[in-house]
């Protein structure tokens, strides 16, 4: 596999500049960014799955959500790496992050593993790296310009999602894997979820299309808030909360994407 993309990478670069700006061009901006930010919003699902699968918590759900998300992610950087703005600046960080996934993959899916602190790390150098490309990309084409707001708004979706699979995560570490290190070596941003929320239903472009949408996510985040303050430790719970909220804002994602033209 590896040496498939470097191969694509290789002949991808070799196109002239005109046929570049052309496949930037034709490629629509949607698309590219529902890949890019599917990709963002998977770098910390995995850590989820896997302090789930660790706590047995589900652990088949958990297991086939694993499956699926590592799919998901390697079919996406299969589109992406044919539908980029090919410069060094891009070349570089695709490969990055290409490389550091190889590796990152086989110890996310390594449950016998309890080398917590290495994994949280990659954890957090994976949702960096695919921060770093997913802004060269959209940085360099040509229609970001015109469709900055909604671009901004679908980030705030995802942001969410991230700090919720952190939060989770972050909560099966601490209460059931009994690994209290990871309040310092994981951040996370529950109170930034209703704010984002706030501001994506100010936006206009939508036109009250994600209304009951925003309304359920503010009412999950709610519960999700209420669970980590409270002294019972409900796994479970946790669970369908997360994966609720995940679902949600697959949705919320799709409606924003669909306000850019």
């Amino acid at each position: 596999m590896k040496k498939l993309y470097i191969s694509l990478l290789v002949l991808l670069f070799g196109l002239s500049a005109q046929n570049i700006q052309a496949q930037i061009s034709e490629n629509p901006l949607d698309i590219l960014v529902e890949k890019l930010y599917q990709n963002e919003l998977l770098s910390n699902r995995f850590l989820r799955n896997f302090a789930f699968i660790k706590t047995n918590t589900f652990k088949k759900k958990s297991m086939i959500d694993m499956d699926k998300s590592v799919a998901k992610f390697d079919d996406n950087l299969s589109y992406i790496i044919l539908h980029l703005p090919y410069d060094r600046k891009v070349k570089e960080d695709f490969l990055k992050l290409q490389n550091f996934w190889n590796i990152y993959r086989l110890d996310i899916t390594d449950y016998e593993s309890e080398r917590y602190h290495s994994l949280i790390s990659k954890t957090r150098r994976l949702e960096k790296l695919i921060v770093e490309l997913n802004k060269t990309i959209l940085d360099k084409h040509p229609a970001y310009s015109h469709n900055k707001k909604s671009i901004y708004m679908a980030s705030l979706a995802v942001d969410n999602v991230k700090n919720v699979d952190k939060a989770a995560a972050v909560y099966v570490f601490k209460n059931g894997l009994h690994y209290p290190q990871i309040t310092n070596e994981l951040e996370i941003n529950t109170g930034e979820l209703k704010k984002n929320l706030k501001k994506i239903s100010k936006f206009k472009a939508l036109k009250g299309t994600a209304d009951s949408l925003l309304f359920d996510l503010s009412s999950t985040a709610d519960a999700i808030n209420d669970l980590l303050n409270k002294g019972k430790y409900n796994p479970k719970m946790m669970y369908a909360y997360t994966n609720t909220y995940s679902k949600m804002t697959f949705k919320l994602l799709n409606l924003i994407l669909k306000t850019i033209n």
